[in-house]
């Protein structure tokens, strides 16, 4: 019976491995090897390659659009420089790939803006050192303390730097908020140089959360632990890789468009009718882009506590790294920016819920201005990926940036979000 049970599982392995092999060799991952610069350039848009060096010996790599194609025969005064920060686990692909009439890269360069696409250490952009290893554990010992404090402050500088300006606009997916919240709660300066920001699905406060594997593993990973310290050891990339290799393929069969569908909705909310169906190959071959075990036990940390504060190491090194046994708070009510952070959320956002976000506009008060898109099926990836995510999001922050620029504005492309953001429906 054993043997009988063994034999059928190996003719199981081997079937498995050959719809892998077979998926492998049809659908080649040529996506993969496509950079955002590509992306760009393949719509007729310039773009540039920058190399920024952190404090503790990242390079980090952004991408600029410096002008627009479209802009020919209209001229701007200055190009304002704007910054844009991806999801977890995600990279400045993730922009692009709606394309140039939805994108919201190619709208703001098409709008006199100088865009640069950021990418955080770890991920496929980011995956060099001065002195460490990419395979190293030293060089996987981040999370998002390190991004927001050390990454962030290094691209703003930079920017500036190279620009000769001294204020820039910002945008933040997902942990592009957090680590924005990181960098301002952390040094306090940086909203000086902040002339506006747009948060989009702003995961600030995760103790709500309703995605599929932060729920699962938070109880089990949210505390430092035996259990804890093992999945901080194991390096996570391997697995998105497979990800990235196999996902385009499935994802351009009809049949498979739903299993797809499916995984993204797990995470981001489900049920949604919005999703751009044609970006899924694409997609699924820039995410998972890479990031740290780090990163991903300081997101289940945060889920499990409630709290929006550093990394927990238990109390013996809390003690050496912070002075005390606990890990600080980051005070969101010392941020004191030129003008209110813009706030995108959704009511179907499973990683950016409506009760998380109430309660970081609770704490900032005015320095936040909160906007509930008033479909009741927007999810977390809506925000960058849904059909209709210019005419819902898009123009809205555009034209909020036009006017903060004292450019010309229409003043109606908010049309999208409900009088009372907070209002039980």
């Amino acid at each position: 019976m054993g043997l009988n049970y063994n034999f059928k599982k190996m003719h199981l392995l081997l079937a498995l491995a050959v719809i892998l092999v077979a998926l492998l060799a049809i659908n080649p991952n040529t996506l993969a090897l496509t950079t955002t610069c590509d992306r760009i350039t393949q719509h007729g848009y310039p773009c540039e390659n920058h190399v920024v060096t952190t404090s503790d010996g990242y390079l980090l790599t952004m991408f600029r659009i410096p002008n627009s194609h479209r802009m020919e025969s209209r001229k701007v005064d200055s190009r304002p420089a704007v910054l844009l920060m991806h999801g977890t686990q995600s990279s400045s692909d993730m922009w692009v790939l709606n394309g140039p009439n939805d994108g919201l890269p190619f709208m703001l360069a098409d709008g006199g803006f100088d865009v640069w696409l950021g990418n955080v250490r770890g991920n496929i952009y980011s995956r060099n050192h001065t002195t460490l290893s990419p395979s190293s554990s030293e060089f996987r010992d981040y999370s998002w303390d390190e991004i927001g404090q050390r990454d962030m402050p290094a691209k703003i500088d930079y920017i500036l730097k190279h620009t000769g300006d001294k204020s820039l606009h910002y945008i933040g997916f997902s942990q592009g908020t957090r680590i924005f919240m990181i960098l301002l709660s952390s040094k306090p300066e940086y909203s000086a140089k902040i002339r506006s920001s747009h948060m989009l699905g702003p995961g600030v406060f995760l103790c709500h959360v309703r995605s599929l594997l932060p729920t699962l593993l938070a109880p089990f990973l949210g505390r430092p632990s035996a259990l804890a310290t093992l999945y901080g050891s194991i390096s996570t990339n391997a697995f998105g890789e497979l990800i990235n290799t196999v996902g385009p393929g499935l994802c351009r069969q009809s049949s498979f468009v739903p299993l797809c569908i499916n995984a993204l909705q797990s995470t981001a909310g489900r049920g949604s009718p919005y999703i751009n169906k044609t970006v899924l190959p694409e997609f699924f071959a820039t995410n998972p882009a890479g990031s740290s075990p780090r990163l991903s036990l300081h997101f289940f940390q945060l889920t499990a506590s409630c709290k929006f504060q550093a990394f927990d190491f238990g109390p013996e090194e809390n003690m050496r790294r912070y002075g005390q046994s606990f890990p600080p708070p980051y005070e969101l009510e010392n941020i004191k920016l030129q003008t209110p952070a813009e706030l995108y959320f959704s009511e179907n956002d499973y990683l950016a819920t409506v009760k998380d976000v109430q309660h970081l506009s609770q704490i900032m008060g005015d320095q936040v201005i909160p906007h509930r898109v008033n479909l009741t099926k927007y999810n977390h990836f809506d925000f960058i990926l849904a059909e209709n995510v210019k005419t819902v999001v898009n123009d809205c922050v555009l034209d909020k940036m036009q006017k903060y620029e004292g450019r010309p504005f229409n003043g109606s492309l908010c049309n999208y979000f409900i009088d009372k953001p907070f209002d039980e429906k």
